[in-house]
């Protein structure tokens, strides 16, 4: 896939993948801009804190991971098709998930109500670690980015878990006005299990203004307080698409 081709996709992402069940909470960095795979990844990022969760229940504290761990973790995982992930420098994925916020501040969401749960989506927990990696397809048509998030306080999981499930149904048809386009969009959750204490998964259609479609599937896992999300955009994703992302969560939680 082109950058060209994938721009469209890294304006959209971060309203779009929050339209689909992905919500948090926190600070983020300042706006900035930043290639389309590195807003896509860092869209992920904000979503990877917040879709699904374990049970607020439990008493013993979690493990907290380092950046570094998280780094260990996605150096070790591999897309659909074998190819490892190119880890997104640290820098680049802060200025990515600066502009995903940017973006999701600047458009114009239908309805109304899902406007207001995209902006609380697009932030990450504050005191949380992350990192994100990216992997194009053999045909370069597709992509895959995996983010892992780490956050001091598991209870943020557990409220992002409740809203995802909440603004599935809330959600699912919507259009998104942004910088001169219009997009229609139109998410169904899908059936996945990760191994984790949660799991979550969606497929997103997006009308695009040339008149073609792109389709985003989005699974997250949740394992104490980590949670991995690996989403796929791009030619050829559908909703099978699931079952390759739900085995690269699992891979990671497995890790952790």
């Amino acid at each position: 896939m082109t950058k060209h081709r994938l721009a469209p996709s890294a304006l959209i992402i971060a309203a779009g993948l929050a339209l689909a069940g992905c919500s948090g909470g926190g600070s983020s960095a300042a706006p900035s801009t930043g290639s389309p795979e590195t807003t896509a990844a860092g869209s992920q990022a904000t979503s990877a804190a917040s879709s699904a969760a374990p049970s607020p229940s439990a008493t013993a504290s979690p493990k907290a991971y380092t950046t570094a761990e998280l780094g260990t973790i996605l150096a070790g995982l591999k897309d659909g098709e074998g190819n490892p992930l190119t880890a997104v420098p640290a820098d680049q994925l802060e200025t990515g998930i600066a502009a995903a916020k940017q973006m999701i501040s600047a458009a114009v969401i239908t309805p109304q109500e899902c406007a207001a749960l995209v902006d609380t989506s697009g932030q990450i927990p504050a005191g949380s670690t992350y990192t994100g990696g990216v992997a194009k397809s053999s045909s370069g048509q597709a992509m895959t980015t995996v983010t892992l998030v780490s956050v001091s306080d598991p209870s943020v999981l557990s409220k992002g878990a409740a809203a995802a499930k909440d603004n599935a149904g809330k959600c699912a048809n919507y259009t998104i006005e942004l910088q001169g386009k219009k997009i229609t969009g139109k998410t169904e959750v899908l059936p996945v299990e990760t191994g984790g204490d949660a799991s979550f998964g969606s497929l997103t259609t997006q009308g695009l203004p040339d008149g073609q479609a792109t389709q985003t599937a989005v699974v997250t896992g949740i394992k104490g307080s980590l949670s991995v999300s690996a989403v796929a955009i791009g030619q050829g994703v559908g909703a099978e698409s699931a079952a390759t992302l739900a085995k690269i969560v699992s891979d990671a939680l497995a890790q952790g």
